[in-house]
C-alpha cells in the first residue's frame, strides 16, 4: 500500500493501459453483485511491513467499494464501503478501518452494520515487535448489538522477503459483546429473548502468509484462533484475500474466508463462510 502521489509527465502507453484495465475491471462489477457474504466476527486488520523506516510522516488510503447479495435468512442487496488509512514515520505504524453496510430489504433501508478498528505498532521491521489494538463492531441482522475488544500481542516476523512474509503473533485482549436473536432460526429461539451479553478474557493468535507472484498479484492468507484462557471455547477463522491491480490506483480484490465458533453466544449456526469481490481504490 503506497501514499506516493504520481505527477502527469508519465508516457501515454501506460496511462492507456490502466485506462483499459480500468474499463475491464468496471465490465466484472455485474458478476461481483452475485457474491454471497457473511459478516465476520474476526476482522483481518492487517497491513504489510516491510516497508522502509521514514523519518517524515507517511500516510495511505485505501477505499474499497462493492455491491453484494447476502443471503441468511433473507435475501439482503447491500453496499459496502470500507475505509483504511495507515500512518508511518520511523518506527512507528498506526492502521485505522473503518466499514459500514448499507442494506437494503424490500421497503426498509438500513444501516446496519460495520466496524471501527485501530491498530499500532512499534518497531514494525524488527523481527519481534509489540502491537496494541482496538476494535468496535455491530451487526444487526446477524444480533451482534455491540463488540468492543481491545488488547495487546507479541507479533513475531518468521521470514521477510521481496516475494514473501510469513509472521504470527500472540497476546490477550479483552472482549465484551452483547447479541440478540435476529440471527438465529425461529425454531432455536427461547421463550426469554432477553439480549444476552458476555464479557471475557481472551487469548488470541493468529498466522498471516503474504505471497506476491508478481508486481500485480498479492495472495494473502490468515488464520486467527481465539479461546477463554479458563475454558477451552474456540474461534478460528482462516480466510484468504487476492488482489489484482488493474491501475495506478485501482485494484480487484477477491476474498474468502470463514469462521467456527465452538461455542457462540446465541444459537446462530457455529460455521458460516464469505465470499466477495469489491474495487480498491488507493489515494
Amino acid at each position: 500500500m503506497t501514499g506516493t502521489r504520481h505527477t502527469k509527465n508519465h508516457v501515454t502507453q501506460p496511462i492507456h493501459s490502466s485506462l483499459m484495465n480500468t474499463k475491464l475491471l468496471l465490465c466484472l462489477v455485474p458478476f461481483c453483485l452475485f457474491s454471497l457474504r457473511l459478516t465476520s466476527q474476526i476482522l483481518n486488520i492487517d497491513k504489510i511491513d516491510t516497508s522502509a523506516y521514514v523519518r517524515k510522516a507517511k500516510v495511505s488510503l485505501n477505499i474499497n467499494s462493492g455491491l453484494e447479495i447476502d443471503k441468511q435468512k433473507n435475501n439482503l442487496y447491500d453496499a459496502t464501503n470500507t475505509l483504511e488509512m495507515m500512518w508511518q514515520q520511523y518506527k512507528e505504524l498506526f492502521i485505522v478501518a473503518g466499514s459500514y453496510r448499507f442494506t437494503y430489504n424490500g421497503p426498509d433501508d438500513i444501516l446496519n452494520a460495520g466496524y471501527i478498528h485501530v491498530r499500532y505498532r512499534h518497531d514494525y521491521k524488527n523481527k519481534i515487535q509489540p502491537e496494541v489494538f482496538f476494535q468496535y463492531n455491530w451487526d444487526s441482522d446477524r444480533g451482534i448489538i455491540y463488540r468492543i475488544l481491545g488488547g495487546a500481542n507479541i507479533r513475531y516476523n518468521l521470514f521477510r522477503g521481496d516475494r514473501f512474509d510469513f509472521n504470527a503473533g500472540l497476546g490477550l485482549m479483552h472482549e465484551d459483546e452483547k447479541w440478540n436473536y435476529n440471527g438465529v432460526d425461529s425454531s432455536k429461539i427461547p421463550v426469554n429473548t432477553a439480549p444476552v451479553t458476555e464479557s471475557h478474557w481472551k487469548i488470541n493468535s493468529y498466522v498471516r502468509l503474504d505471497w506476491k507472484p508478481n508486481g500485480n498479484n498479492d495472495v494473502t492468507f490468515n488464520i486467527f484462533l481465539q479461546t477463554r484462557p479458563d475454558r477451552f471455547e474456540l474461534r478460528i477463522a482462516p480466510s484468504a484475500q487476492w488482489n489484482i491491480k488493474a491501475g495506478r490506483h485501482v485494484s480487484f480484490s477477491i476474498s474468502l474466508s470463514s469462521l467456527y465458533d465452538t461455542a457462540p453466544v446465541v444459537p446462530i449456526d457455529k460455521f458460516y463462510y464469505s465470499l466477495s469481490y469489491t474495487l480498491l481504490f488507493k489515494l
